[in-house]
């Protein structure tokens, strides 16, 4: 039997499963050095390392290792992000979350949709307790749109990864099953963006 992949569509919004000819949009966003600043690597050079990152997406749902969705915006079904979970410790119902979405969309409130549906589908069907971020600090809408979705900062973790030739810093972030409300009433708080 055939593994289904979980579509997951929003109002303006349609996250699917990761295509071979997702590879160009890929690559024009993840070789875009403004875009993965704070991504932890560097640009991608060649659009054959847009191949491995989806092979890798692929093969991280097919290992339950984690699952990355494709973002698309609806009626145009071409890659402008992806975002999902990674690092999955079932015996503990925990995941990590990453997302990237293409620069010309940025401040149109396209990620925090695709957030929402994401976090709903891992509390949901894949019965997660736990959801963490970690976060270069310098990255302030990343922070903002976490902390917009219900994530709580946890502790700033000093020297935590080795990137550039220098040691960096990680916020750490979480949000639980059980912070439902929380992320509500600063949904309504927040200014749209």
């Amino acid at each position: 039997m055939r593994y289904k992949f979980p579509t997951l569509e929003t109002e303006r919004l349609v996250l699917r499963e990761p295509r071979r000819a997702d590879a160009k949009p890929l690559f024009a966003a993840w070789s875009d050095s403004e875009t993965v600043r704070y991504f932890g690597t560097g640009p991608l050079a060649t659009q054959s390392q847009a191949y491995e990152e989806l092979r890798a997406f692929r093969n991280q749902t097919m290992s339950g290792e984690g699952i990355r969705w494709i973002i698309t915006v609806r009626d145009r079904d071409e890659y402008v992000g992806d975002v999902g979970f990674f690092d999955f410790a079932p015996e503990h119902s925990r995941a990590e979350i990453g997302f990237l979405l293409a620069r010309p969309l940025w401040g149109q409130g396209y990620m925090r949709e695709a957030l929402i549906a994401v976090l709903d589908y891992g509390f949901s069907a894949a019965n997660l307790h736990r959801v963490e971020a970690l976060v270069d600090p310098r990255n302030a809408a990343c922070l903002r749109i976490l902390e917009r979705n219900g994530f709580q900062r946890e502790g700033l973790l000093r020297d935590y990864e080795f990137e550039h030739e220098a040691f960096i810093d990680l916020v750490l972030l979480s949000r639980l099953r059980d912070d439902i409300d929380v992320a509500a009433s600063s949904a309504e708080r927040a200014p749209q963006g």
